[in-house]
């Protein structure tokens, strides 16, 4: 049995022309209607670039030679410019970023990665490295903030007289200050150093240690003084002791080993050479004869 047959009227081919011919004008104006109107939103803005700020901090720094020297630059908002040290009276590139430029290799850049800070290390200063340092950021025109270096040089010192005569058998206490702390201490006996067997340093003590030499140091720690004692002075300790802290220039004394004798007498301070406690005394007893002569004399020319 055969099945229904699709019957194909005049209208039914109409209606379909129709429709062929309206649906892409309708999808046309759509397209284009689509294309003019606004989006339903705003594409996102780019937030615009934060400049950089200098951030407040030290810019004058003392430092003692030889103990390392720290230069602290504090940008803010650097975004991906570049931070860079440059020596001002050379104009030598020192470090860029992270890295070293010069082939001095006592300069250094230290940065932690996500901070603000980027730091200037100059191990081993000397008075030759004094002087003005630049910290400059990579923008247009080029950031720059300027820092003063000064490396100093400070002096040893030796308390009490620079020339010292002790008796034989007693003993000497020789204290040694320094401006700022020190980790090395030397002291010379005539040109060598003291207590220095196997040791090229001296050890840091709370308590006195006698050498077999008959010398002591004491060192308090993180102090600026070192001690010398020599117990039981003999004529072999006579000389010149010179002390020699790291990063400061030397200071000396000359003690004198005497024996016998009144070392009261003998002892030296920076005046020079001390008297006797009844020296007025004495000079006025050697005046009074004269005195007395002058009166007398005067009494008689009166008559």
């Amino acid at each position: 049995m055969a099945g229904p047959r699709c019957r194909i009227t005049p209208l039914s081919v109409t209606v379909a022309a129709v429709v062929l011919v309206v649906l892409p004008l309708h999808t046309e104006s759509a397209a284009v209607q689509s294309a003019d109107e606004p989006p339903s939103r705003p594409p996102l803005q780019r937030p615009s670039m934060l400049q950089p700020v200098f951030l407040n901090t030290t810019r004058h720094v003392q430092a003692p030679v030889g103990r390392p020297a720290y230069l602290h630059c504090i940008v803010q908002h650097p975004g991906d410019r570049t931070i860079s040290w440059v020596r001002r009276k050379d104009l030598h590139i020192l470090t860029v970023g992270e890295y070293t430029y010069s082939s001095d290799q006592r300069f250094q850049s230290l940065h932690v990665p996500g901070t603000q800070e980027w730091t200037l290390k100059v191990r081993s200063p000397t008075p030759a490295d004094s002087g003005v340092y630049d910290c400059q950021v990579s923008t247009e025109p080029r950031m720059s903030l300027a820092f003063q270096l000064d490396v100093t040089v400070s002096q040893a010192r030796i308390l009490g007289s620079p020339e010292l005569h002790v008796k034989t058998g007693s003993d000497v206490n020789l204290t040694c200050e320094v401006a700022h702390n020190t980790r090395v201490f030397y002291w010379y006996h005539n040109g060598d150093v003291i207590n220095h067997s196997g040791r090229p340093r001296l050890r840091l003590e709370t308590e006195p240690t006698v050498s077999s030499g008959g010398w002591a140091l004491l060192k308090e720690i993180g102090s600026k003084t070192l001690k010398l004692y020599i117990t039981r002075m003999t004529a072999n300790d006579t000389g010149t002791y010179t002390c020699g802290p790291s990063g400061a220039e030397p200071a000396s004394v000359v003690v004198h080993a005497i024996n016998g004798g009144h070392p009261a007498a003998m002892q030296h301070n920076s005046a020079g050479l001390s008297r006797p406690a009844g020296w007025p005394l004495l000079i006025a007893l050697l005046w009074l004869p004269l005195l007395v002569s002058t009166v007398v004399a005067q009494a008689h020319s009166g008559d």
